[in-house]
């Protein structure tokens, strides 16, 4: 399996220490403890680039772990294949929370932020 060089930035709210601990877990085996991962305030933060990120991990551990109304979206950028995979949650009082996700090439997104 090869992996692609990338970056990832997210940020999930509202967030407490029960989840941070969740998603640490989550990412841990293959990111180890190193500062990937911060809370602050009530929002939980990613900033973290490398070769290789626990993507589906990572959603499915925030997937469980927010609370009801807990929403926010994870960036991952692919500088290889040039692209931007952005993973949008949402949670709607009781029920499940779902991640919407869609992929564009990096080119694409500049050209539409007016980059």
């Amino acid at each position: 399996m090869t992996h692609s060089i990338a970056k990832v930035y997210a940020a999930f709210f509202p967030a407490d220490n029960s989840v941070l601990s969740i998603v640490q877990k989550a990412g841990e085996t293959a990111l180890g403890s190193s500062p990937w991962l911060l809370l602050e305030g009530d929002i939980l933060c990613i900033d973290w680039e490398g070769i290789f990120f626990p993507v589906d991990e990572v959603l499915e551990a925030l997937q469980c772990a927010l609370p009801p109304n807990g929403q926010g979206k994870l960036d991952y950028l692919d500088l290889e294949a040039w692209t931007l995979t952005r993973h949008v949650f949402q949670r709607h009082g009781e029920e499940d929370g779902v991640f919407s996700s869609a992929t564009r090439g990096l080119n694409h997104v500049l050209e539409y932020s007016g980059h």
